[in-house]
This record gives C-alpha cells, structure tokens and sequence, in this order.
C-alpha cells in the first residue's frame, strides 16, 4: 500500500473501512473526554525528539510511511453516532509531515516558535473520525541537529507501544539509507485485545472491588489553594515542575527495595499515599494508578501496538502507628491482588462503589515506568545515545504524577495551572522527594515518624514566622499602667459618652471609690466580680473599680436571659455583683441571694466616708483580669479566664502598632460581654487617649456610624466585620481623621476601594487568647494567594503554628489546625479543669517548661509570604456578627423542648449574603409548633443571636452512605423571603402599617403580616437598632432596642408604639397616629398592593 504525504487528512470513500470493531474501557473514557472538550488538549500526546546527526529528511518521511502502512491502529478513526461507539480501520490515510528550516534563526527565537508551535498543535487537537490520529513534524535547527514533533492521540497508544514504535521507525530510516529491505513479520492487530477483552467474565471483579471500595465516599481532596474558576477565555495551561534523583539516589531506593521483597513502584506509591494523607489530613486515600494491562492480557501482548493501559483507583490506609516496612509489604499484595481485576472499567468500578453519581474516585493520578521506554531504547546504544527525548501528555485529571525509572529517575508533577500555581506545585514535589526518601531511610518507622518537610521548611514554619518576641512591662498589672497614665495627663478627657465628659483623674477618683467598696467586702486577686450594666462611662468605672481592688471582672449582657445570667454568676462563683438601679429592679438579683453594689449609690456617697486614693496595690501580672463567657457546645456557657499579663502585652503591642498618643480619639462599640471590648478600652486608657462611646442606634447604622466616626472626629476605631464591610462600600470624605479602621470577630470578604483615605487591618483572635492573635494590613486589590484578605502573621509575644492531627507542622498552602502559644493564653476554663486539658496542651516543639498551646478548632494554611489564611471551623462551630457560637448549645436547648425530638442546627446564608442559623427539628409528635413558640422557648434561655431565623421539620434525617447525617442533603430554607410565623395577617390600623412597613425595609422583605417575628424574619440585634431607630423617628417617642426584643410581633411592637405614646401626652399621641397613617397612604397610594400581596400568603 502506498502512503500519499499530501499535507492533509481526508477519507476515502465508504469501501476505505476495512473493519469496525468496539473499543476498550478505557478508550471510552477518553474518547467522552476528547468529545466534550475538543480544544483542551486532554490526551494529546506529544513527544519531543532532539537529534543530534544528519538527517535523511526523505528516508524519515518513508519511514514514518511505513510504519503507518504496518500497523492498523496508526490508521484508525473513532465513530460514535450509534449507542456503542466504535473505531474503525481504514485502508488508506494520509499523514501530514512537516518539515521547516530555522537554522538561520537565532535559538531564543527557535525556541519561542517551537513553543508556539506545540501549544497550537495541542489545541488543534484532532478530528476523531478521520485517521491518521498523529502529525509528524521536523525542525532542522542546526547542521547537525534536527527536532522531531511526534503529535498523537493517546486513544491509539501507550507509553509500551509508543517506544517500540518509535524504534521501529529508526530502524526502517537506517535500512532506507543503506538501501536494504527489512522484512518484518505482519503486525498483529489491536482487534485481538478487544476480542479478549469482551471474553472476561466480570463477576468476580464487582466482588473484589465493592471490597476494596467499601465504605469509601469521597475521592481524597487535593486541599491546596485553588485558583477561582477562569473565564473561557482565560485558560493558563498546564505545567509540569520534575527533579531528577542522582544515579546513587536512585540505586539506594532499587537496593532498598530488592532487600525487601518490594519494588520500587511500591515505594514510590507509598510516598504519594503517605503526601495525599498529611495534605489531605485523612488516614484513607485514594488516587488513580495507570496499570500497563499486557501481562496479565491476551497472549503476545508486548507484540501489539495499542492502547492497553487502564487506570485503577488504589485504595491506602495510611495508620499511623505501623511500621513502613509492615506497611509497604501489605500495599505491595494489594498491588498484587489487583492483578486478576485490572482490566475492569473505572467507569463500573465507579458505579459498583459508595461515590455518589458525578464524583470522581480519584483527584490525581500516579504512572510508574519501569524501565521507561525511553530507557529501553537508550539501552540499545548506536545513535540511540545522542537522541533525548521528551514527553508531553495532560490527562483529564487536575493533577498527575509520572515517575520514568531509568539509571537516574526522573519525577514529575503536571498539572492543572487554572487549579494550581507553580510555587505550590514546587513545594509539593519537594515534599513528595522527601517523603520517598524518608520511607527508604527507615523501614522499621512509625508512617507518622515518616518526614515531609525539609528542616528548612521546618525551620521557618516553627521560628522563622514565629519570630515575635518584643518587651513589655511584666511586673505591671493593666490597672497599674492606668494610674501612671492618670499621673501624666490627669485633666485629659478620658470618657465621651453623649455630652458626659469624664476626665482621667475624675476617672480614677471614681474607680477608686468602687475599689476601696470591693475590698471592704474582701475582693481581692483572683476573685471575680459580676457586672451588669448598660454600655456607658458609668460601665468603665466599674470595670476599673474592679481590677484596682484586685478582683477580675465577669461582664454579664442586661440583653441576656435572666437564665443565663445567672448560671454565669453561679459558674464564676462572683461573691459581688455590681450593677445599676434599673437593671437591679428588673432582675431582683438579691433574691437570688448575690451581694449587690448599685454603682449610683456609691457616686452618690458622701466623700467622707470614701476614699479617693487608690488602695494599696494586690496580686501580680498572673493574676485574672477578667472572665468572658462564650458558647458552650455541652448547652452551657464556658468562661474564660484571662490574667494581666496577656492584656498588658495586648495593650502594648497595640500602641506601638497604631501609635497611639493622647492625641487620638478612639471608639467604644462593643458590648461589654464581646472581648473586642477589652481591646476597645485599655491601650487607650493606659497611652491617654479619649475613647468615646457609640449610641447604639449610631453602631448598627454603617452610614449613621461613618457620618458619627467624622463628626467626632476619631483617629482610630474598631468595627466587627459585618458592619466594617458596609462602610467600606460608603462614601467617605477627603481628609477623614479615621488613621485605621480595626476589624475583626468574623471573615473579612472585602478590600477597601482606592479612596479609602485610611488603613484597614483585618485581625483575628480567639478570646482564649486575650482578643487579638494574628494582624495584617488590608490594600485595595492586594488579593496574592488567596480571594479573602488574610488573618495575618502573630502580634508580639504571640506564636501560631498550623498542625495536623497528630500536632505534625503542615506545608505552607495545606489546611491545617490553628494552635497558638505564647504570653497571651487564658489560664483556661472557669471551673472546668477536664475542658482546659482537652483544649491548652503541652507545647510540642519546646519552649519555657509547662508552656502550652490552645487548640483553636479554625482551619487555617499557610500562605507564602507568611500570612494566615482562616479557612472555617474544624467542627461546626461558628460566627456571627461577630459572637461565636456552638451550634451544640442551641441544640441541647431545642431537644429540651416537650415536642422536640432531635435538633440539628446548620448556618446558612440569605439572599444578602448574611449567616442566619437554621434549625432542623424532628418531632416526637404533631401538630408543629409554631415558628415564633419555638422563637420564644430559646429567648429565654439563650440571647438574641443564638436563636435562629427559620425552623424547618423533617420526617428524619438523610443519611449518607456510612450513616452519619447527611448536613448537605438537609433543605435550605428561602431566607430571602418571609418566614411566616402564622397565616399572613395585614395591618389592623396605622400604627401596625407603620412599624409593618419599617420593618419591611430594614429586613428585605416585600410583606409583613402583624404576627410575623422580627427575628424569624431574619432579624438581629443589628438590624433591631436600625428598625427601633427609625420608629423613634416615626413616631417621636422614646423606645428601647429591649422593647423589641420584649415584643418581637408588628402588632406587639405597636401595642407597645401605643401605650408609650399615650402614657407621654395622649393629645400628641393621636396626632403622631394621624402623622402616621398621612404618612402611610403617602407612601401606599391604593390598599390593592397590600390586598394582593396578602392573598399570595
């Protein structure tokens, strides 16, 4: 048969066909891959051939001819328009050679075209239907050197029949120049696999792999930063980083593994299984291994040019505490055992397994080979000598590694460049050379002695980024700082709440009243103070009062249940309490049997019988400064307990940081039960700056709190996240004298635009860290490795450290726990010595002796440049609007609800982007309760941001295939639109339209019926301030955030709206109601909207 070389493909008429017959498993794989996307490049095999002698270019051309001429496979196409795709023989192709002369271009220049040339023959890619699936191309760079471009379709080949291929063609090239036939024997075909194939009996291969595959349900995560998903446009390649191991590298691993009856395939595996596991934090792993197929094949396999290769998941339990050798020996019969099965479709391989439908069993996929066929060539010595070769192929998997054993072995890592960025890829094959040599080193190991990081990396993850160490006074206490400030600048303003203004020395007189009082009623060091009062300076000389006797103060939210209020005073064991006259009517604390101090009281106190000075000084930095309570996930709070010490390195740090001088003016915004609190107020009253305390209405109002920030003119300013992010969006004015804007308490999604005319800095922190850990600056567009501005690198004195399961040191881009060390830890819980082991342990890696470490439970990795990036909860644990919260405590409040069965309670976000809880009941009996019952049942236990926005009632829970409930099956409720407490009710008279309507936009929601819920309505205590705030304004009264909270229905709420105004001035009261419905129909022209929206309810 004579080949023509025209410099196209076409197919001859229908007789061209010489034979159709079905494909293999894994052709079928690869051809819906080629077929769904064609210019991707996926299975297009490229190989690189440097020669360097004098070329024939004709005899090569013949040579190449005859070879097509031989061999069936190199003249088949793909066609798949009946139910089973088939490929078919054709008689006669023809192939395209090109040939081209660059010798007279420079070698960059050389280079770039050949670069050019194979990225566009990749996305040429080529018509499946019309063989010959290949292009050969030859570039003659030099006298003697040429470039040989072989382009095929991995469909037809693998790697076996790719080198006895290419040694067929050199030697038909050196019998044309000597002029001298070679007669070969006739190839046998491809056909005779299929037929083989179509021969097995499957049924002991579904046995074997449901086995192996049992209770498996997700592939192993390639948890490594991922780049977001880009445009159509934007693809970026792929990339391939290799390394080669020495000569004596690769001997010591082919000795290690004759000396124990393993092979070096085994070893290799082995060390990708142990990097999946440690990057993926999981002892079960799975990837894909590319099996050759032609041992345990049809007779004369190695004779036959084909695709033979399949791809296999391997399955590797990676426990911790077997030896290596133990280990690899189990992995080497597991190899073994897959023999009889490997010829088994993944495709029924998937469907027999417990992945659900549309997962893949496998992320990356690992190809051994032994002896390359590279190698096999080059053994032949000659010409073969001079001739290098290299491969290029991208499976349709994100990530893959190709090992070529020869005398020297070369590792390679592929991947995916819009999945992966080079740096990571460079740092994984590091590790994965570490860990192979680290398994060869040491058979008799534990797998979790096996190293992964170099002790460079080591080094710089364990001191190198933990290089914080800085002074701060040790001997002081935070009071202490405080009254030497008072002493510097004693007529300084010190609080501004309002029109009050209270000077430093004012400021301590006051303080040292409410100390000498607690010490007449034994308050010493160590001994916590209960307080509860409203956010005002009355607050702070309370909290001052407190640490200047020695005692630690409890703050306890007035918004809180009286239930938890009180359990928080038993658990701290507080003999005193202190609080305000309003608050102290309302709790009747006294019957409870607490020691009560109503500050008023004390202002009001003749001076004779109170001293101003401070008492003298008690206790040292190690004593407690105060405790926090924080959501408990057993169902109760837990408090933690801070001492001096963190504080005072908390304080200073800060100063330096942000420079704080008396100069600046500083906010106050949280509530006095948020730790954010504690920062708000002690770097600045220990430097002789002014803190000014936010009205409420003004703090949940991002544009009231940026028009409020400029008014007073405030230098420096902590806002929680939530509220952060929407000022970030305002218009600020040029010259604002905000310097930087604090933020922290939740994740930080957005950057500041350009004109931002101050600094923001994202920080992060749990309480059991005095507030603030880690710190870092926010630019406009300064994304680097992650989307989300990062939490930053450890404030002074602070050292964090990113570990596995078994407290191991992770890589920098791999998810890992956040633990933290240093001078600002909590002592630990309140009363709670089996919880503070479980949660502070002993310090790994040295340091002071009893030094420890908290477990944080976030999830966190490393970034290049050192920063931390906060990724989410390791349990289910989590934040909102700034309060942490364990979903846990909520549910132990549900199930104690009569018809409450069993609880789940999962966050979800609304159509604005914002968290909302949502609790999932099953009942013991029907009918349901209703919404706001359930609503009303957690208020009184639990505080406002606790309960959550929407209940929903399954039969029973979904379950995934291992029998845990399934929390992604579980239904998400529209948050965008009303939750309906009840059917909708309209709006009985004008006052109820009023607040209907205010609610209404605040909230997002087009209807509001007068028994729906604030809060099931997706309401919080942000959004309550913003609400109660424009209903003052509607209606000229005075209204609490408390009155909403107390009446969370339109029609209560207007009850309330009504008895205010009448018990005010009744004749103003029926005016503002007049006010009101003018103001009503302005704004609702017809009552047919409302009428027909309420008939859609």
């Amino acid at each position: 048969m004579s080949v023509d070389m025209a410099d196209q493909n076409q197919v001859g008429p229908a007789n061209n066909v010489a034979e159709s017959y079905p494909l293999s498993p894994m052709q079928k794989g690869m051809l819906f891959h080629s077929l769904s996307a064609p210019h991707s490049g996926v299975d297009i095999e490229q190989v690189i051939c440097t020669l360097s002698e004098k070329l024939d270019v004709a005899a090569l051309r013949q040579a190449w001819e005859r070879v097509v001429e031989r061999h069936a496979v190199l003249r088949t196409g793909f066609h798949w328009g009946d139910l089973q795709p088939r490929q078919e023989v054709h008689r006669h192709v023809r192939l395209q050679f090109e040939h081209k002369d660059w010798r007279r271009l420079p070698e960059r220049e050389q280079q770039s075209r050949l670069d050019a040339y194979l990225q566009a023959d990749r996305r040429r890619g080529f018509e499946l239907s019309v063989p010959p699936l290949m292009r050969v191309a030859l570039f003659h760079v030099g006298e003697v050197k040429h470039i040989l471009v072989w382009n095929f379709h991995h469909l037809l080949l693998d790697a076996r029949a790719m080198g006895a291929l290419l040694n067929e063609v050199f030697n038909f090239y050196q019998a044309f120049l000597e002029r001298r036939d070679m007669e070969l024997p006739p190839s046998r075909p491809y056909r005779d696999y299929i037929q083989w194939l179509q021969k097995r009996d499957g049924s002991a291969a579904e046995m074997f792999w449901r086995q192996q595959l049992k209770g498996f349900t997700s592939p192993t995560p390639l948890t490594l930063s991922r780049r977001p998903d880009p445009a159509p446009d934007q693809h970026t390649g792929h990339g391939v980083q290799q390394v080669t191991l020495s000569h004596a590298e690769t001997s010591r691993l082919r000795a290690v593994a004759k000396a124990n009856a393993l092979t070096v395939n085994t070893l290799l595996q082995g060390a990708w299984a142990v990097l999946l596991s440690r990057y993926s934090g999981d002892e079960d792993v799975s990837f894909g291994v590319v099996r050759a197929c032609r041992r345990s094949s049809v007779e004369g396999a190695d004779a036959i040019l084909g695709l033979f290769i399949n791809t296999l998941p391997l399955r590797v339990r990676v426990p911790a505490e077997m030896s290596v050798l133990e280990w690899l020996k189990e992995l080497r019969a597991q190899n073994l055992a897959m023999r009889d099965h490997e010829h088994t479709p993944l495709v029924e391989i998937q469907r027999w397994s417990e992945v659900p439908p549309g997962q893949r069993l496998f992320e990356s996929l690992f190809d051994f080979q032994d002896p390359s066929w590279e190698a096999a060539l080059r053994a032949q010595g000659g010409c073969w000598n001079k001739r290098e070769f290299d491969i290029r192929h991208q499976p349709s998997f994100p990530l893959w590694v190709d090992v070529y054993a020869g005398p020297e072995m070369i590792l390679k890592i592929g991947y995916d460049r819009d999945c992966f960025d080079d740096a990571s890829m460079v740092r994984m094959l590091g590790h994965f050379r570490t860990v192979l040599e680290g398994l060869a080193a040491d058979l008799s190991r534990r797998l979790s002695d096996v190293p992964l990081l170099t002790d460079a990396e080591r080094q710089q993850l364990l001191v190198g980024w933990n290089n914080t160490q800085a002074d701060y006074p040790q001997d002081k206490c935070v009071h202490e700082l405080f009254e030497a400030q008072v002493e510097r600048t004693p007529n300084a303003v010190a609080l501004v709440y309002g029109k009050e203004e209270v000077s430093y020395r004012e400021l301590d007189n006051q303080a040292n009243r409410v100390a000498c009082h607690l010490r007449s009623l034994t308050i010493g060091p160590d001994v916590p103070v209960g307080i509860c009062m409203e956010r005002s300076a009355e607050m702070i000389v309370g909290l001052l009062g407190i640490l200047k006797a020695g005692g630690a103060y409890v703050p306890l939210d007035p918004a809180y249940p009286k239930e938890r209020i009180q359990f928080m005073l038993e658990d701290s064991r507080a003999p005193v309490l202190l609080t305000q006259e309003p608050l102290q009517n309302r709790f009747r604390f006294e019957e409870h049997g607490y020691r009560v101090v109503c500050l008023e009281a004390l202002r009001h106190a003749k001076r004779d019988t109170q001293r101003e000075s401070p008492p003298r000084p008690k206790g040292s930095p190690d004593n407690l400064a105060y405790v926090i309570y924080t959501s408990g996930s057993t169902g109760t709070p837990k408090g933690v307990e801070l001492s001096h010490r963190g504080l005072v390195n908390l304080l200073v740090w800060h100063q330096r940081t942000y420079c704080v001088t008396p100069k600046d003016r500083a906010t106050q915004l949280a509530g006095f039960s948020f730790d954010a609190s504690v920062w708000e107020l002690w770097p600045y009253l220990t430097a002789g700056a002014s803190i000014h305390i936010v009205d409420d209405e003004t703090r949940a109002s991002a544009p009231a709190l940026v028009q409020w920030l400029n008014a007073r003119r405030i230098t420096l300013s902590f806002v929680p996240t939530p509220v952060a992010e929407q000022t970030l969006m305002l218009p600020w004015p040029e010259g604002a004298p905000l310097r930087a804007m604090l933020t922290g308490g939740d994740k930080l999604h957005r950057r500041p635009n350009e004109n931002i005319p101050f600094v923001l800095v994202n920080h992060y922190g749990p309480t059991e860290n005095t507030v603030v850990a880690t710190s870092a600056p926010v630019g406009p567009g300064n994304h680097g490795a992650s989307v989300a501005p990062p939490i930053g690198r450890p404030i002074a004195n602070v050292k964090t450290y990113v570990l596995d399961r078994l407290l191991r040191p992770v890589p920098v881009g791999v998810p890992g726990e956040l633990y933290i060390g240093g001078d600002s830890l909590a002592r630990g819980y309140r009363n709670n010595p089996a919880l503070t082991t479980e949660r502070f342990v002993p310090h790994p890696f040295g340091g002071k002796t009893g030094a420890r470490l908290y477990k944080t439970g976030d999830l966190v990795r490393w970034l290049p440049d050192g920063n931390l990036e906060f990724l989410g909860r390791m349990d289910h644990q989590v934040k909102i609007r700034g309060y942490r919260i364990e979903p846990g405590e909520i549910e132990s409040r549900l199930n104690q609800h009569p018809t409450v069965r069993e609880s789940l309670v999962l966050v979800r976000e609304d159509g604005r982007g914002q968290k909302q809880l949502v609790a999932y009941l099953i009942l013991k009996q029907q009918p349901a309760p209703a919404n706001h019952e359930l609503s009303d049942f957690l208020r009184a236990k639990l505080p406002d941001y606790m309960v959550p926005s929407a209940f929903l009632f399954p039969d029973a829970w979904p379950l995934t295939p291992n029998g845990k409930v399934d929390r992604n099956a579980l239904p998400a409720p529209d948050l965008s639109t009303r939750q309906p407490s009840q059917t909708f009710a309209a709006p009985r008279n004008q006052v109820e339209e009023t607040v209907a309507r205010i609610w209404s936009e605040v909230l997002g929601h087009a209807c509001v019926g007068i028994h729906d819920n604030f809060f099931e309505l997706g309401g919080h205590s942000l959004v309550a301030a913003q609400a109660v705030s424009r209903l003052k304004e509607a209606f000229k009264i005075q209204l609490s955030i408390r009155s909403l909270f107390e009446k969370p229905t339109v029609a209560g709420l207007a009850h309330e709206v009504e008895r205010t105004m009448n018990r005010h001035n009744p004749e103003r009261a029926t005016a503002i109601t007049r006010v009101a419905r003018e103001a009503y129909r302005a704004n609702h022209p017809s009552p047919r909207p409302r009428v027909e929206l309420a008939k859609h309810h």
